[in-house]
């Protein structure tokens, strides 16, 4: 892998951050919250608008040789109290790139960013209980389960539960 840059999208990687997101949705469908067939029907100006800078709230993207490769987003807490945590999402690698550290690049980079977010203690995440691969990389990474979320999405018919982690952040 030639990993030339993790950095924060912009609206200008609208096209390539759609076709990532859209691929990740048809590809894995349990790993996401979201539907193929509702995204697919956005607007590349939605697009454009997810991407658009906000305060507690990043969105990044791993480019392999200038090409959109990896995604992942992190949010802090919306309201006064729970602005102390962040949540990080949505982490995707393309399957070219995958097995060659960068989601774990992806993820540090993304906890990097929450800890300069003003006043977060901890990060947390959820992790479909039948992904393996990437409940090890986040324990590997300092998370620590603290909980299961039964009946957490119903994919093709099929109930399925969320593994829910937290990872303190060092003391500042």
């Amino acid at each position: 892998m030639n990993l030339s840059t993790i950095r924060p999208l912009t609206p200008e990687d609208a096209a390539e951050f759609q076709r990532v997101r859209l691929a990740a949705l048809r590809e894995a469908p349990e790993a996401f919250g979201s539907r193929y067939e509702e995204e697919s029907v956005d607007t590349i100006a939605q697009w454009r608008a997810r991407l658009a800078p906000r305060e507690g709230y990043v969105l990044l993207g791993a480019f392999v040789d200038g090409a959109l490769a990896g995604v992942g987003g992190v949010a802090r807490g919306h309201t006064m109290k729970q602005r102390h945590k962040a949540e990080i999402w949505g982490i995707y690698v393309v399957p070219a790139q995958r097995r060659g550290g960068l989601a774990r690049q992806l993820t540090e980079a993304l906890l990097a960013r929450a800890a300069r977010m003003t006043g977060v203690r901890h990060v947390l995440l959820s992790v479909g209980a039948d992904n393996g691969a990437a409940h090890a990389l986040y324990a590997s990474l300092g998370f620590a389960e603290y909980g299961r979320e039964p009946d957490a999405m119903l994919v093709g018919g099929r109930l399925l539960a969320n593994i829910l982690m937290i990872r303190p952040l060092a003391a500042r």
